[in-house]
């Protein structure tokens, strides 16, 4: 064997030491978070904060040694699906991790309050999440689609699992509205582990199509594929007639009205962003002057952000949590900016045209940007916002599994490196808008949920 080929396999062998460590990193955070959750331990929530700072070195540190690997060795066939597959599974561990962190935040939460009831199945949830992060990550090393079968497969008990635990909190929402905000921080804590679940299913998605070809990716909301909700069916947790009993039993104050109204010139604001992000990339001319109309928008979402934020500490508002306010100002500004890095790089990188893949992801930001203003136009009434949430999840759904292929479609041919590198980075601001959605869209639905 030549020195060259024993050197590059060497690398090889260390980006899947690299990858399993982190993945081991990733389960401890996991471990520790839920740990935290059911014996109310603190150290064990800041140790979770700290492994999050290792993570994202690691992370960084495995994306400039895959895109090394490229520049350096140009590897052909399998060794560049690896490396390929290798780029985007370093990004599905590294928001496994931002995941138990979101429980470990939830938990300080829940440990200023008294203990809703005893854990069980969240803690069954999280042992499985675990598993298949761990069978995940040993299928992709090991090239063995059979093991990775096995942890898509398990992917239905962790859904499962999580209806169960809905079930269960909501039936002591409903007879005891005090505890509300508790059940709502363990429903978080249950959608981040079904969350880890499903990134450690796109690893095993990936194992077996670099080594059959097999698509066997999941597309689309995981609910109406498995059949528990038909296309134009969403169960409303409570009636429209009880929220609308609601309404009316609270008349608005000025003070609530006028916030709501910032909250929806916010949610216009981003949805200007996504027009003229959709305007720069449908017709590629002149993209520093659209660029500059995104950063005027960013800097209107900054200026209704400040205005919020400020008066929130000089106002009381009974109606919405102020901390739910905060929260649902701080998650469309977030959106505002990513749309705005997003086109800072077209502009920053020269990129000469928009690619069909980058296109697409726009799209789908426009279409969550429409319902993000629909979300926020229905809170004073609360009717029809968990149908709104389910189709922004629906297309955070769709721009994971586009934002993949995007990645996939960057090792076909021979691009050179600095021009992967570039749309590497886009592709994920572009996917982290549709992310961004779907938080304004959990908020948007807690607060729902407390007046329901």
């Amino acid at each position: 064997m030549r020195p060259m080929q024993r050197h590059f396999d060497e690398q090889l062998q260390e980006l899947k030491e690299r990858l399993l460590a982190m993945g081991g990193l990733a389960e401890t955070m996991i471990a520790k978070s839920v740990k935290a959750l059911v014996e109310r331990g603190e150290g064990l929530v800041q140790e979770v904060f700290a492994h999050e700072e290792e993570m994202d070195r690691h992370c960084i540190e495995t994306d400039e040694r895959c895109f090394t690997l490229l520049a350096l060795h140009q590897p052909m066939a399998g060794d560049l699906r690896f490396i390929a597959v290798a780029i985007k599974i370093n990004g599905d561990i590294e928001r496994i991790g931002d995941l138990a962190v979101n429980i470990a935040h939830a938990t300080l939460s829940l440990m200023a309050q008294p203990q809703l009831k005893p854990l069980v199945d969240i803690p069954r949830m999280a042992h499985l999440c675990q598993e298949m992060v761990k069978k995940s990550l040993d299928a992709f090393v090991a090239q063995d689609p059979e093991l990775a079968r096995l942890v898509i497969e398990s992917d239905d008990a962790v859904d499962q699992l999580r209806e169960q635990v809905f079930k269960d909190l909501l039936d002591h929402m409903i007879h005891d509205s005090a505890t509300v905000p508790r059940a709502l921080d363990l429903l978080l804590v249950s959608r981040c582990l079904e969350r880890i679940a499903d990134h450690a299913t796109n690893i095993a998605e990936d194992v077996v199509y670099i080594v059959r070809g097999e698509d066997v990716r999941e597309r689309g909301d995981k609910e109406l594929r498995k059949g528990l909700r038909r296309q134009s069916e969403a169960t409303p947790l409570v009636s429209a007639a009880d929220r609308q009993a609601v309404l009316a039993a609270h008349r608005l104050r000025p003070e609530e009205k006028e916030f709501l109204g910032w909250i929806e010139s916010a949610a216009h604001n981003l949805l200007g962003a996504a027009r003229a992000l959709q305007a720069l990339f449908d017709d590629y001319t002149d993209p520093a002057d659209k660029w500059r109309k995104i950063r005027e928008a960013e800097h209107e979402g900054d200026m209704i952000t400040h205005r919020i934020m400020k008066k929130l500490n000089q106002t009381f508002i009974p109606f919405i949590d102020r901390q739910d306010l905060r929260a649902l100002t701080s998650a469309l500004d977030d959106v505002v900016d990513f749309i705005e890095a997003a086109a800072s790089r077209m502009v920053l990188y020269h990129i000469e045209q928009p690619t069909v893949e980058s296109r697409e992801m726009v799209a789908l930001i426009m279409a969550s940007a429409e319902q993000v203003v629909k979300a926020t136009e229905h809170l004073p009434r609360f009717v029809g916002v968990e149908e709104i949430c389910v189709e922004i999840n629906r297309l955070e759904n769709a721009a994971d599994d586009l934002y993949r292929r995007a990645i996939a479609s960057l090792f076909e041919g021979k691009r050179p490196i600095l021009e992967v590198t570039k749309w590497k980075e886009i592709y994920e601001l572009l996917e982290g808008v549709t992310d961004r959605c779907e938080d304004v869209a959990n908020i948007v639905e807690t607060i729902a949920l407390k007046h329901s």
